[in-house]
């Protein structure tokens, strides 16, 4: 028996009493000092993942281990590890967020601690302590503390109450955050937001400085419960028809569609509608599942698995229905999935004689933040999310 082979057996002995919580910290500090550089922490890595059984747990103490020890260089790819193996484990996102919080890195931490499903007492704090360091407040502070706890989340409209906090928080977090968007566009400016739904959105609107927001949408229920909750001087709902607005040509200066124009039954008629009632220059910001991810291997024309859409679009044929009436100014997408970990991309490989377990490094920090597609690679989005201008005619 060679060195190298005599120290890979010590390496997974050392590992198997981590594996059965005999003298971890011992242990892993022993592990850490065998750990100097990017060929051993490798090493090590893949000892870890091939023979251990609590791999995220390990790949937490030695980043936790290395930090007491003021070694910061592997910090990172350890838990970058963990996140391959558990993508939303709370410790490891945790842990992740504080480190790069002391490094400065504020938004890259948000990142991680807003794919935290579960918002407790832990997480809200390390969020607070976040917003204090990038001396803001939180933003959706106080329109998430506006809860409408009499209406009951159906999966098509998303509330903000208790349940959907407890439940769902990751489906609200990616609302809020295209909201968020459209708050940086509207000051001072005239907004329709287009199939308001519970009406958050529009009070969101408001609150950031519009001039006026006007929601729209077809359900009575829900516009009786947005002007009981979010109604005020300047923000006001009636019902409306998408693909039939009760407007004069250019009327708005900007028009919000979030998660709306896979429920209409034409995506082109309501592109079309949006564009009449906006004012020259105006904008319209739009979203929309992208069918890639949702609904791999699904043709347009063919029913998605959500009931509640008519059809879901690919980001090709997306942004061609908006190029008819827009120019496009931005293109983001949210809530990513890496290429390595789909159904097609692994069968393709394989086909091609390319290794499938090969996993190329990924920025996996974006949680639901709003990306530029021009800063992806190797990911695609559940969403897409279009800022568009009007064409002059």
């Amino acid at each position: 028996m060679n060195d190298n082979s005599k120290d890979q057996k010590n390496l997974e002995e050392l590992l198997y009493e981590i594996d059965n919580e005999l003298h971890k910290p011992d242990i892993a500090l022993e592990l850490i000092n065998r750990t100097h550089n990017d060929e051993e922490l490798e090493r090590l890595t893949k000892i870890i993942v091939e023979k251990s059984v609590n791999k995220v747990d390990i790949f937490n103490a030695l980043a936790v281990t290395f930090y007491q020890q003021s070694r910061y260089e592997f910090i990172i790819p350890l838990l970058q590890s963990a996140l391959q193996i558990e993508p939303f484990h709370k410790n490891t996102l945790i842990n992740l967020a504080e480190f790069l919080a002391e490094l400065g890195e504020i938004d890259m931490a948000f990142g991680y601690i807003n794919q935290i499903q579960d918002k407790s007492e832990d997480v809200v704090q390390l969020l607070n302590k976040l917003y204090s360091l990038k001396g803001q407040e939180k933003p959706e502070d106080n329109i998430v503390d506006i809860e409408q706890n009499d209406v009951s989340f159906t999966g098509e409209r998303i509330v903000i109450n208790q349940e959907v906090k407890n439940k769902y928080n990751n489906v609200l977090e990616e609302h809020l955050q295209r909201y968020q968007l459209a708050c940086q566009f509207v000051k001072d400016k005239i907004v329709l937001d287009a199939a308001c739904g519970a009406g958050y959105g529009s009070k969101m609107m408001q609150s950031a400085g519009a001039k006026f927001v006007l929601g729209v949408d077809i359900s009575e229920e829900s516009l009786q419960n947005a002007l009981k909750t979010y109604g005020g001087s300047n923000v006001d709902f009636i019902y409306g028809d998408v693909n039939k607005l009760p407007f004069e040509n250019e009327s708005f200066d900007i028009v919000v569609s979030f998660e709306t124009i896979e429920h209409v039954e034409s995506g082109s008629k309501w592109i079309e509608e949006s564009s009449r009632v906006l004012k020259e220059d105006g904008l319209f910001l739009v979203s929309t599942p992208n069918r890639m991810i949702s609904n791999p291997g699904l043709y347009f024309v063919e029913q998605p698995v959500n009931p509640y859409h008519k059809y879901e679009y690919t980001a090709s044929e997306f942004i061609g229905e908006l190029l008819k009436k827009y120019d496009l100014l931005q293109i983001y997408g949210q809530t990513f999935t890496p290429d390595y970990s789909t159904y097609h991309t692994l069968v393709a490989r394989r086909a091609r004689n390319l290794n499938p377990s090969i996993i190329p490094r990924l920025n996996l920090t974006y949680g639901h933040k709003l990306v530029s597609l021009g800063d992806v690679k190797d990911m695609q989005p559940e969403y897409l999310v279009a800022v568009c201008r009007k064409k002059r005619q």
